[in-house]
């Protein structure tokens, strides 16, 4: 069996290193994953990743902003895949910031999805009481799909950009956001439908959800609970299944500080600095450093 990986980064480029690090050298120890082939789909400016590091194959591209620079990210690393890997049998998605530190779990989810012929293992992007996938939408920071299946079955391209200009004005009229993972979810039961025999619609719910390995590990992906009438957010730890996705480094070099996982040179220079502004260029939630110049996704 062959596996690959998927990694599309834009700007968290210290955690891409640290990520690919972690597959090229612990998920090597395990015989599923050590020959695993790298896609990287990258679009942040050509000086913050200047060559390749441990990927096999790097695509550059535009950045078209948060949701279309995602989707074609995806788009465009699938593409290469079922063009130059098609023997790949199973395709590893994983955001930058999203390291699994515990490939025996993985090992555990394709063969499951292989022994009952799941195409797809996500889990819902919602939270305890919102987890109908088709309504929130699927995880994409973290998911595995068979791509022959999903090659076969046009998956890929998620044409987001032409949903989003086609329903626009329906989803802001409503003050609603149109997001990736809804309109990914959505191609998915498309894909189904292309690809079984279903005799009424009000079945394709059902059989497609028999076709997705269900990551419950994971579940919930955002905390309903309010500290002090705040949202608490996300949250990005599951021990038990060895799934790190903060956004601050700080957390993440005290779980590699504890677990002592040296797997690279960024991952040793992040447990032993002390100052991490370094991290990702200072990169935030809606913005980065640049020549010490605060820059606003925006700008």
């Amino acid at each position: 069996m062959k596996i690959g990986v998927l990694m599309y980064t834009y700007n968290r480029t210290d955690d891409a290193r640290i990520n690919m690090e972690i597959i090229r050298n612990l998920w090597s120890k395990n015989e599923l994953l050590k020959d695993v082939v790298i896609v990287h789909s990258y679009n942040g400016e050509r000086e913050w990743w200047p060559e390749k590091y441990l990927e096999d194959e790097l695509l550059r591209m535009d950045n078209l902003g948060h949701f279309a620079g995602a989707e074609m990210l995806l788009n465009e690393g699938v593409k290469l895949f079922s063009e130059k890997y098609s023997d790949i049998d199973y395709v590893i998605t994983l955001a930058p910031d999203t390291w699994l530190i515990k490939p025996e779990y993985i090992e555990k989810i394709i063969t499951i999805m292989q022994k009952e012929k799941k195409y797809h293992s996500t889990c819902p992007w919602g939270t305890e009481k919102k987890d109908n996938m088709w309504k929130i939408g699927m995880a994409l920071d973290f998911n595995i799909f068979d791509l022959g299946w999903v090659t076969k079955h046009n998956l890929f391209p998620i044409n987001f950009s032409e949903f989003v200009k086609k329903y626009s004005e329906i989803f802001f009229y409503q003050d609603e956001i149109i997001y990736l993972e809804r309109v990914f979810a959505l191609r998915f039961k498309q894909a189904i439908l292309e690809s079984c025999d279903i005799p009424s619609e009000n079945l394709l719910k059902k059989v497609a959800k028999s076709y997705v390995y269900r990551m419950k590990d994971r579940e919930p992906v955002h905390d309903e609970r309010k500290l002090f009438w705040i949202n608490k957010g996300r949250k990005m730890y599951w021990e038990n299944i060895g799934l790190i996705t903060y956004h601050d480094p700080k957390p993440k070099r005290d779980i590699l500080k504890k677990l002592n996982l040296q797997v690279g040179k960024y991952s040793e220079y992040l447990i032993s600095s002390t100052d991490l502004g370094y991290y990702n260029k200072g990169v935030k939630k809606t913005s980065y450093l640049k020549d010490d110049k605060k820059i606003n996704y925006g700008d």
